[in-house]
């Protein structure tokens, strides 16, 4: 048959030049060798739309007589004038709300010439064409299916696609000859490619209008704008407008993602990474998959920190890179990790994050968690946990009253909560506390014919309060004085029983209890009849 005979010889593209020129576009050929028996009006009949252009093709190729060609004579055919079939692409993923001419898009539906796809905000999907060419339809985007069509009686390809706004990453399967075309159109520019993988974006928020940013991560394509014309080849990426190219710049460099985000334990996930030079912004993208086909979250952050919240626990891809100043997007850095976050971890209440307890035994309490069937307490004196001094596995209570005397020292303590099937979440936060003697009752009271003495014991720098008063309520308060020194000396009250506590500050403002309540009895004074006991007598 004549389509057997069918080969192709070379590539079609020529190295284009770098900023606008006005040149002619070479039209593309295929080119057909011809076997026994070829004639150019049977070869018409069998691979052009009009059979008689048969005539066209023996004027390119200055064939004396169409029914008298040499056998393996390679005729050029120009594909503008070869027979096409259509075929049609498969939607392979969806993420999210996606939609095309009839509805809502599902994976494995087909879509084909003149279709159009749509992307929510929140909505990603991947599109794999018949030679096994994907493309990845960012959120927030709009792609329309010019053409899709394979030459008559091959497999070879012509794909032409328009998006018409925001983003799409391409994988581009080797086009396999001249014959096999590869484009996407935007607003402002056509990008054209034989293998490779690049990204394109256009009328994207927070870009100038009317511009188009083509990137390429492997292998090389040619844009055009207008008459003007660049070949752009791996690791470049350039921005063109209406009737121009700015010249190519490298793209940047990827960011270096910190190792510890690998594990994810909160729901709401935060990679950090390091700032790269010459960076205005960075794009992370969380995906299910390691070739991020299934986006499932994406965003743009000014920091050097991306966060993301409403996802499930499992294992997930984050990709992250630089966008410069032009609004290019520079090469990916990838790292998988795994959220673990549920059940999420009580709210720790007792005692507080960097409290100070003057006490020998400590009782803690957190919150009910919704999830939690129990919890899992560890009490340490470093904060890694490596020697825990009271552990307990099966707590059903929001509360646990450490009995034991724990001696004065510095102490953590973290709480995680356990499901039904002893699925055990991830641990709340480290809480830290200061663990210090109780405050030491003061001395008897000193008591002479004029003064009340009190003192008690203290630590450097500590200021303190002192009550007396005739309750043991302290309502009726004799004396509420502030101190620097750990003694007072008061006149010599009535008598009758007087009840007194002290409570220190410490240096750093941390306010301590009150002393056990202290009771000192006052002798009477000697009623005045006596003293005319001491009268002689007249």
């Amino acid at each position: 048959m004549l389509i057997r005979s069918l080969v192709v010889l070379h590539a079609l593209l020529a190295a284009l030049t770098a900023l606008p020129v006005a040149a002619a576009e070479a039209p593309d050929y295929f080119h057909y060798t011809t076997e026994a028996g070829d004639t150019l009006i049977g070869i018409g009949e069998t691979i052009l739309r009009q059979p008689a252009d048969w005539q066209r093709v023996q004027r390119i190729n200055r064939i004396a007589n169409p029914k008298l060609i040499p056998i393996g004579t390679v005729l050029r055919v120009p594909i503008s004038l070869m027979r096409t079939d259509p075929v049609t692409a498969r939607v392979s993923q969806v993420q999210g709300e996606v939609s095309g001419e009839r509805g809502p898009l599902e994976a494995g539906a087909r879509i084909g010439s003149g279709d159009e796809v749509v992307t929510g905000e929140n909505g990603s999907t991947t599109i794999e064409l018949s030679d096994g060419s994907l493309l990845t339809l960012q959120p927030g985007s709009r792609l329309k299916v010019e053409s899709l069509s394979v030459i008559h009686g091959t497999e070879l390809q012509d794909a032409q696609l328009r998006l018409q706004k925001g983003r799409v990453e391409s994988e581009v399967a080797k086009q396999r000859g001249p014959a096999a075309r590869f484009r996407i159109l935007t607003p402002t520019a056509a990008v054209g490619v034989r293998g490779t993988r690049f990204r394109v974006g256009t009328e994207e928020p927070g870009t100038p209008p009317g511009t188009t940013r083509t990137e390429v991560t492997e292998g090389a394509v040619g844009v055009e704008a207008g008459r003007a014309r660049l070949e752009l080849n791996e690791g470049f990426g350039a921005v063109a407008a209406a009737e121009s190219i700015a010249k190519p710049v490298p793209l940047l460099a990827p960011p270096a993602i910190a190792a510890t985000a690998s594990l994810q334990e909160r729901p709401l996930v935060r990679v950090p990474f390091a700032a790269v030079t010459g960076a205005r912004a960075y794009r992370a993208q969380v995906a299910a998959d390691a070739a991020f086909h299934s986006i499932l979250a994406q965003a743009v952050f000014a920091s050097t920190e991306a966060k993301f919240g409403d996802l499930a626990d499992g294992n997930y891809h984050v990709r992250i890179r630089a966008i410069d100043q032009f609004g290019l997007e520079g090469r990916d850095a990838d790292l998988v990790f795994r959220l673990k976050a549920r059940p999420e971890p009580p709210f720790a209440s007792q005692p507080q994050n960097q409290a100070k307890l003057r006490a020998e035994t400590v009782t803690f309490a957190w919150a009910q968690a919704d999830e939690a069937q129990h919890y899992r307490f560890q009490l340490a004196r470093d904060a890694a946990f490596a020697e825990p001094v009271l552990e307990r596995d099966d707590l059903g209570e929001t509360r646990l009253a450490a009995t034991e005397k724990l001696p004065p020292a510095d102490y953590y303590w973290r709480v995680r909560s356990v499901r039904g099937d002893d699925d055990a979440g991830p641990w709340g936060d480290v809480q830290r506390f200061q663990l210090r003697p109780p405050p030491a009752n003061p001395e008897p009271a000193k008591i002479d014919d004029k003064s009340l003495s009190f003192s008690w014991p203290a630590e450097p720098g500590q200021s303190f309060e002192f009550q007396l008063a005739k309750d043991e309520a302290f309502a009726q308060l004799v004396e509420n004085r502030t101190l620097g020194e750990p003694t007072i000396t008061l006149p010599k009250p009535d008598g009758g029983t007087y009840f007194m506590r002290v409570r220190a500050t410490d240096p750093d403002g941390f306010v301590g209890p009150y002393t056990a309540t202290q009771k000192t009895d006052v002798p009477l004074g000697k009623p005045w009849w006596m003293l005319l006991l001491l009268v002689p007598l007249l």
